[in-house]
């Protein structure tokens, strides 16, 4: 070797081993994050800024190495991974009464950023299909940034679950706006009539390809997991492999095939969802990279070129992001810690909005000016709000007080899914059996165990009542198996006889159920319970709930934190 040749390799000024470039990329992300953490601010914004000081919009360390393409493959299955997460949010135990408020919330917060950008960008110069195009594009929520940020401020609540499923929600209708109106786009620019017949079927080749190829893919990998055998971290790997490639091989978007895999996963099955946390152990290596080789990937060139026009894309895409999801937050009924702050934790874009913009670009029938516009525009929009975005989504997390909640507190079944709201029967067996059914369907419990399971609640209640007063009652039941004591709390407002011994009837009732050795957590929740109950302005704020949310609402408040309050590591303290 040359010592010309040497000298270059040290200095990095000649082609680098893509192993080389990953291990650079990896220590560049680390370090900025650290940074960032350091002065408090997202570790992503720190990755995305060391990517951009040592990308070609600065120092470009990586001179004459294309980065992004020597790990293209890596990103690939980085987006892929994350969007079988976000899919996997979409689970109906956790969502099933949340479902009008996060429906709502994602179709107003994609309509206002659709029409927000696409009259702004009208008004400004560019052609019906080229705003059109690119308000279909504003629709899209950056996933990973999403994701990490929950993670890495332990974010969790029904805040975070909203945001979680409309981030996923927003992007499958992102996608299939995208390619509705790039097809009709390329057709109007490729025979000036742009007919809505071949737009339509393009769209719905996308979404019926994508969903076909996911819950495929998605039922062969619940079968595998199931086999002792199989190894669980690998069936996951290869399945998320083949998303990505053969939605590639098919010409279908692997982010709604992903996406779909993931909302198979989060239904089927307890084992299948727990699936979608199996590669969690390299998740955090992949985010780095993935952030990192966003900043290096952004040019800050393209903000000055894209003009007035990026700037009003920017402003009109926040606008009708933060307008639309509160709206629809109002509309849902939803708490205005959700409907307040949605917006804000919807800011972020990057890896979805560059994947479309490439799409565009592998277009031969859209002229190469119209595309070269889109691209500069959009990339620009997206060196600003991958840098500012994630500052936006944390501050929503923290106003919606949500921020370090992800830990187990004495009384875990206390969350929205697991409420029911208008509960109601002619007496106190019917109110039973309906509650005993909303736990068998909100806790996946195996048909065998059904009858088991409510005659245990029946004998008890036989013995002696478990109305405890006050308008309360906690029945219970028993079961050979489980990983901790669980429940529901269900709100009966008219009332139903227990047999109290206060003559009160009966409008609060909370189920616990209680596996085999949890003999002492289970005083403690009961106990617990109890004390909760006899709070009179909590059982009246209960009784008067709207929705599970509202009661939700009223269970995290201040005055019921010191019930269920949260359990550290080395035992049972108040947090």
């Amino acid at each position: 070797m040359s010592i010309e040749l040497i000298l270059q390799r040290l200095s990095f000024g000649g082609p680098m081993d893509p192993l080389l470039v990953l291990s650079v990329v990896l220590v560049v992300g680390l370090t900025g994050g650290r940074i960032a953490q350091f002065f408090r601010i997202p570790s992503i914004t720190g990755n995305i800024l060391a990517g951009i000081i040592v990308g070609p919009a600065c120092l470009d360390f990586f001179h004459g190495t294309n980065v992004v393409a020597a790990l293209e493959p890596l990103s690939s299955f980085a987006m892929g991974l994350i969007t079988v997460v976000v899919g996997s949010q979409l689970s109906y135990q956790s969502i099933h009464n949340a479902l009008r408020r996060i429906i709502t919330i994602a179709l107003c917060e994609v309509g206002g950023a659709v029409i927000f950008v696409t009259l702004a960008s009208r008004l400004v110069g560019a052609d019906w299909p080229t705003a059109f195009v690119l308000g279909c594009i504003a629709a899209a929520t950056a996933p990973a940034t999403t994701i990490a940020l929950v993670r890495e401020t332990r974010s969790k609540g029904t805040f975070v679950k909203t945001l979680l499923a409309v981030v996923a929600l927003d992007n499958m209708l992102c996608i299939m706006l995208f390619a509705f109106s790039s097809a009709l786009m390329a057709d109007i620019y490729g025979s000036g009539t742009g007919s809505l017949s071949y737009a339509l079927v393009h769209t719905a080749y996308q979404f019926c390809g994508a969903f076909v190829l996911g819950i495929g893919l998605g039922m062969v990998t619940e079968r595998l997991v199931h086999r002792q055998h199989v190894h669980d971290f690998s069936a996951v790997f290869i399945a998320i492999l083949l998303s990505v490639g053969l939605s590639s091989y098919f010409d279908l978007s692997y982010l709604m095939t992903s996406l779909f895999f993931g909302v198979y996963l989060g239904n089927a099955s307890p084992e299948a969802t727990r699936q979608t946390r199996t590669l969690e152990p390299i998740e955090l290596l992949l985010f780095i990279c993935f952030f990192t080789l966003a900043g290096i990937s952004l040019h800050l060139d393209t903000i000055a070129e894209a003009g007035a026009l990026c700037a009003v894309y920017l402003v009109a895409r926040f606008l009708g992001k933060y307008l639309g999801a509160s709206l629809g937050g109002i509309l849902a009924r939803s708490s205005r810690r959700i409907w307040s702050n949605a917006g804000l934790g919807l800011v972020p874009q990057a890896g979805v909005a560059i994947g479309l913009v490439f799409v565009l670009n592998n277009e031969p029938r859209i002229p190469e000016h119209v595309s070269a516009l889109v691209t500069t525009l959009v990339l620009g929009a997206v060196t600003v709000n991958e840098i500012i975005g994630p500052l936006f989504t944390r501050l929503a997390l923290q106003r919606a007080q949500e921020v370090n909640k992800d830990r187990r507190r004495l009384i875990e079944f206390l969350q929205e899914e697991f409420i029911l709201v208008g509960l109601h029967g002619e007496d106190k067996w019917e109110v039973l059996r309906k509650l005993t059914d909303f736990y068998l369907r909100t806790h996946r419990v195996p048909a065998a165990d059904h009858a088991l399971l409510y005659d245990t609640i029946e004998e008890r209640e036989r013995e002696l009542t478990t109305a405890v007063g006050n308008g309360a009652a906690i029945p219970h039941g028993r079961v050979q198996h489980g990983s901790g004591i669980r429940g529901v709390l269900g709100i009966c407002r008219e009332g139903v006889d227990f047999d109290a011994y206060d003559g009160e009837p009966v409008r609060i009732l909370m189920l616990v159920v209680t596996p085999e050795g949890y003999d002492k957590e289970h005083l403690e929740v009961m106990a617990s319970l109890a004390q909760m109950i006899s709070d009179e302005q909590l059982r009246t704020r209960l009784v008067a709930a709207i929705n599970a949310n509202d009661a939700w609402e009223v269970i995290e408040g201040e005055e019921a934190r010191n019930y269920n309050y949260f359990l550290e590591e080395d035992g049972a303290e108040r947090g």
